[in-house]
């Protein structure tokens, strides 16, 4: 009986192996936030461990819709454009939603979300989301920061 049960376990033991093996790269998170630095830079940086390491490049903005609603008397611009940063480890290609209110004095900030929509390089890999807010000076320049959790499958 003894053998039976050494047997019976071994087998067993073999079987988690072989399925954990199988399953594949194991996916990883990682917070990171992603920085305007002016002249349409940008400085991505880690603020977990993980496989993305820091990065920076250019930030380029296209493609989007914009619609005007009233809330709470307030007019309140919803934008969603794509967001691409071409850094040294790649490229990463982000949709945004976002609310823009103008304030007095020729500013405007806004607040939204963005969702990872494809990447090449280290971001070839990645999903992920998060929350971005900004304010666009009476000169025009805007600076922003993202903050979210990347998800980055090994291949």
């Amino acid at each position: 009986m003894g053998r039976k049960l050494t047997a019976v376990a071994a087998l067993a033991a073999a079987a988690t192996l072989v399925s954990i093996a199988a399953a594949g790269p194991v996916a990883t998170e990682q917070r990171v936030s992603i920085q305007s630095k002016g002249g349409g830079a940008f400085v991505l940086t880690p603020q977990t461990t993980g496989t993305l390491k820091a990065d920076s490049g250019r930030a380029t903005f296209c493609c989007w819709t914009t619609r005007v609603i009233t809330r709470d008397g307030h007019r309140i611009e919803v934008d969603d454009p794509q967001t691409t940063l071409v850094g040294k480890r790649g490229t990463l290609v982000v949709r945004n939603r976002m609310e823009w209110l103008d304030v007095a004095g020729g500013y405007a900030v806004f607040t939204g979300t963005w969702k990872v929509v494809r990447g090449t390089g280290d971001y070839a890999n990645v999903s992920g989301a998060g929350h971005v807010a900004g304010i666009t000076l009476p000169n025009g320049e805007t600076k922003w920061q993202r903050d979210g959790l990347l998800v980055s499958k090994g291949t």
